[in-house]
């Protein structure tokens, strides 16, 4: 299984997102409240966020999302902005966006990239 590139940015900036599929089934009663019942016993979580990166790091995250991981269909592993442990199955769930920052006699120096994942169980 691939591997999230170690010369890319390893965590998502301030403000990342984390959100969990719901893993139970809520049932309305004619009378009384409502019954719930566990779905499945694991349930997906999601994370969206950005990351700052330079030029080259774009680059790289290019070569690993069209490439490495087929246009972000495949599987791979990265860490956890929890607790800093590998997180094994990790996948895309919609293209990344990039939005230039900083402008430079070279051109754009900085990108914004917005990310969103899911955590496979």
């Amino acid at each position: 299984m691939a591997t999230w590139p170690a010369t890319l940015p390893q965590y998502h900036e301030i403000g990342l997102q984390e959100t969990r599929q719901q893993a139970f089934v809520r049932t309305s009663m004619d009378v009384g409240p409502s019954k719930q019942r566990r779905r499945f016993t694991t349930a997906t979580r999601f994370l969206e966020g950005t990351m700052l990166m330079t030029t080259a790091q774009k680059a790289t995250f290019d070569t690993f999302y069209n490439t490495t991981i087929d246009e972000g269909s495949q599987e791979f592993d990265f860490t956890d902005p929890k607790d800093a442990s590998t997180i094994q199955s990790v996948r895309f769930t919609a293209p990344p966006t990039f939005t230039a920052l900083i402008g430079g006699s070279s051109g754009v120096e900085f990108y914004r990239a917005t990310i969103s994942l899911e955590i496979l169980p």
